[in-house]
């Protein structure tokens, strides 16, 4: 790799080994999975950074050592002297891409709560999976990692990227945006992935899972292009960005990725706010699963409309109501023209609220039609991937092709 690595650090350069398992699985035994992970399964390591062209630099920064004795297997991750251009070297004591985050090869081990804790806070989507046991049939989501639209196509859909760090918000959309998390700059390291495939296989799922929808995210080179520009992917050690050649070599090992392989939030692609935020009410008792309106006054601006909405129409019918009754009960002249607008003043009220009804009742049914669309869907994609449908779920373009 072009660095120089101290004698007592375990090489970074593992091959990833075989797939171990079947191309079919059955999706509710992968849903019945533990969100806290706590299930020792047999996890394919993958070291992808050894697949892209000029990582010496960050490969090189930081390294793995044991830190207990009495425990072999034990593993804390150290930093790495990486050689510069005159000949001098350089030890970068914190995790690539992030100096809050303190290594120290000193006293390796020092900083595994600090470490640890960054690691949860930052990949960890355990409170979104204690989440999908509700929304499984009541608030439908696709439960395919398929369900994902590449970034120019979001576009498409008048969709705006908002980058977030929050693990749980990634891929979320709610109208006219879509939450993304950027990928950290030490998954370009090998020693890191190796570290968290032994000594913590939670992260290490959720970062299986997490890559993997990057792959579908990111399906051309105008979703590369777009990627770059939003800071989704983390520059090399030059400070340049990876070609696109390399970004597809880097990715390439997360397709073979099953889904009982990674926590349930990314058996599932995108997934609507909305929803979350209903599935949050009902059944954790809170407000919201995120609020975008953080103050008072915007969150009862956007929640009244449809209140608003509600208090006009009946406010019609009323006023349709009264307007026919008064008509009913006014005595007008016997001239001719009289009678005819006393029978347009009774009916014409009775005529807008009876569409006012047709209007709601064909919304209701819409409504209803579309939840029925989506519950069978969401059966539908089940069956299919019982079946070994790989296709079973794929997000469309939304178009008649």
């Amino acid at each position: 790799m072009g660095a120089a690595v101290e004698p007592d650090l375990k090489s970074t350069a593992t091959t990833p080994t075989p797939h171990s398992f079947p191309s079919t699985l059955d999706i509710e035994t992968a849903e019945s999975q533990p969100s806290d992970c706590d299930v020792n399964l047999k996890i394919p390591k993958v070291f992808p950074c050894e697949n892209i062209k000029d990582m010496a630099g960050n490969v090189a920064r930081i390294g793995i050592r044991p830190y207990n004795s009495t425990n072999p297997t034990s593993m804390a991750l150290v930093p790495v002297e990486t050689p510069n251009e005159d000949g001098t070297t350089t030890v970068k004591r914190h995790l690539p891409g992030q100096p809050r985050v303190r290594l120290d090869d000193q006293n390796p081990g020092s900083h595994w709560k600090t470490l640890t804790l960054y690691l949860n806070e930052n990949h960890l989507t355990t409170k979104l999976d204690g989440m999908f046991k509700y929304m499984k049939y009541v608030f439908v989501q696709t439960p395919s990692f398929l369900h994902i639209m590449s970034l120019h196509h979001q576009y498409a859909h008048d969709r705006e990227i908002k980058i977030d760090e929050h693990p749980c918000l990634h891929l979320v959309w709610y109208y006219e945006r879509i939450y993304v998390k950027p990928i950290p700059a030490y998954f370009y390291c090998a020693a890191f992935w190796e570290y968290i495939a032994n000594a913590h296989l939670d992260v290490y799922r959720a970062c299986l899972g997490f890559m993997r929808s990057y792959y579908y995210l990111i399906q051309y080179e105008v979703d590369f292009a777009l990627a770059c520009e939003k800071m989704l992917i983390p520059k090399k050690s030059n400070g340049q960005f990876p070609t696109y050649e390399e970004w597809c070599d880097f990715i390439e090992p997360f397709t073979k990725i099953h889904d009982i392989q990674v926590p349930k939030r990314y058996h599932y692609g995108e997934l609507r706010l909305s929803r979350l935020n209903m599935a949050a009410a009902f059944f954790k008792r809170k407000l919201a699963f995120f609020h975008i309106y953080p103050q008072w006054g915007s969150f009862l601006t956007h929640s009244l409309g449809p209140l608003l909405t509600i208090f006009a129409i009946c406010s019609v019918v009323l006023n349709s109501m009264q307007v026919s009754l008064q008509a009913l009960d006014t005595d007008l002249p016997k001239d001719h023209a009289w009678p005819t607008w006393k029978a347009v003043s009774v009916w014409f009220p009775i005529v807008v609220t009876i569409l006012i009804a047709v209007v709601i009742l064909l919304a209701f049914s819409g409504v209803c039609f579309m939840a029925v669309v989506d519950l069978y869907s969401g059966i539908r994609t089940r069956r299919r991937k019982r079946r070994g449908d790989a296709t079973a779920g794929k997000k469309t373009h939304g178009v008649i092709w």
